[in-house]
């Protein structure tokens, strides 16, 4: 179920009058968790933040990569990120990582709706020399990308590893 700004706004004021969030949720009648969710958007972003939005939000895959370097490198939940970045949805930056562990930064490129015309792969099997600039640009990219992405998933498990053997030196 969709609600519009006014109600919401009813609900951010009854709530900081002091109310709970269970109690604002009886009040009026939604669940608790939205009343939270609702606050806390209406902190971060004010009125923008909680307007309900009218259409599907796009967005770019350089967008994409740069909440998913935030989350990581600061260590923040999806829920916060989801707030900071004003994303309705923390759902959708797990489905974002899900995605770029597999697929590198091609994964958080927005696929076109509907049957796709015939187009070239992304990766061609041709020899080097007999690719064209664009070709090799675009396999330049996703080469990048991948670097960097293995460079910062092995930080990231060498910083628990390290974590880790100082957890277990702590028990001898």
């Amino acid at each position: 179920m969709r609600y519009d700004l006014d109600f919401k706004m009813q609900v951010i004021a009854y709530y900081r009058q002091g109310h709970t969030g269970p109690a604002t949720g009886k009040v009026f009648a939604v669940n608790a968790k939205f009343v939270h969710k609702w606050v806390q958007q209406y902190q971060s972003g004010g009125i923008e933040a909680i307007k309900p939005k009218t259409s599907k939000a796009k967005y770019s895959s350089e967008f994409k990569l740069k909440v998913l370097t935030v989350m990581l490198e600061q260590g923040l939940s999806q829920s916060r990120v989801a707030l900071t970045f004003n994303i309705s949805s923390p759902a959708l930056i797990s489905h974002w990582h899900k995605a770029y562990r597999f697929h590198g930064i091609s994964g958080l490129i927005s696929k076109p709706k509907g049957r796709a015309a015939m187009n070239k792969p992304f990766m061609t099997d041709k020899p080097d020399d007999e690719k064209t600039l664009a070709e090799l640009k675009r396999e330049n990219e996703y080469l990048r990308a991948k670097v960097a992405y293995l460079k910062k998933l092995d930080a990231l498990l060498k910083a628990e590893e390290q974590a880790g053997k100082k957890q277990g030196s702590l028990k001898h």
